[in-house]
């Protein structure tokens, strides 16, 4: 890519503009500008994202072939409720910026998968600790973590979710796409455990639509081959993110 064009992306990043605004004023996609912006994530200091989970997020999954991740959730028997959803918030530092690029997804860990994806923004350090109190808001806390515990948590279940055919779709797959990138590659399968009780497990939220979920669970496994639980059975008009503002 031309050098002209990789400086005025992160001179654009410096200056506070979204990937989005940065793709729009560049003529370039979304994806393009993270690669741009991630080119400069490297050398001492910066070559893993920071990484955040909410507390409780291993009493979710099954770390039997990860017992060194065991550890590292200090407020597993204080979370109330095993719901099957897990936060997770990634932060990758510059070399050329004092602005991190940060993006989030929320996961179905039993059945559906990506829930939900931001795009990376560009955040100072004090903006970054504002956002990430409120993006863990709706839990009894959060928890850094590696860099591959993530990765294994966010595309190990995307993978699970995708084998019973269930796949980020229209803008969501594309801030999945773009928040996936920050994160990086994972080494190769994930070793955490999904479903529940070796089962897909759907709970429905309030934007979900149960009857198509359920069909697809029936075609992929049959009646036997899952369970469910509908807790909204009236769904509003629309589609709604399922994060708050971002900051």
């Amino acid at each position: 890519m031309d050098e002209l064009l990789i400086a005025r992306v992160r001179l654009l990043d410096q200056q506070g503009r979204s990937v989005k605004a940065i793709a729009r004023a560049m003529g370039m996609s979304a994806g393009d500008v993270v690669g741009v912006l991630n080119g400069a994530v490297s050398g001492p200091g910066h070559g893993e994202p920071r990484c955040w989970v909410n507390a409780g997020w291993s009493r979710s999954v099954d770390l039997e072939s990860a017992p060194q991740w065991a550890g590292l959730d200090p407020g597993a028997c204080d979370a109330e409720e095993v719901r099957g959803l897990v936060a997770v918030l990634v932060a990758a530092g510059s070399t050329r910026s004092t602005k991190a690029q940060v993006a989030g997804f929320l996961l179905d860990v039993w059945c559906l998968g990506v829930k939900n994806a931001l795009a990376p923004e560009s955040m100072s350090e004090s903006r970054l600790a504002g956002h990430r109190g409120q993006y863990f808001s709706a839990y009894e806390g959060h928890v850094q973590v590696p860099a591959d515990l993530a990765r294994a948590l966010v595309f190990g279940a995307a993978a699970y979710a995708r084998g019973f055919g269930f796949e980020p779709e229209g803008e969501l797959a594309e801030e999945f796409t773009e928040a996936a990138m920050l994160l990086g590659e994972p080494a190769g399968p994930s070793p955490m455990g999904f479903g529940r009780d070796g089962k897909p497990f759907f709970v429905n939220g309030p934007y979900d639509d149960p009857e198509a979920v359920l069909r697809t669970l029936r075609r992929a496994v049959g009646d036997d081959g899952f369970h469910f639980e509908v807790a909204f059975p009236e769904q509003p008009p629309g589609r709604r993110r399922l994060f708050g503002p971002r900051w």
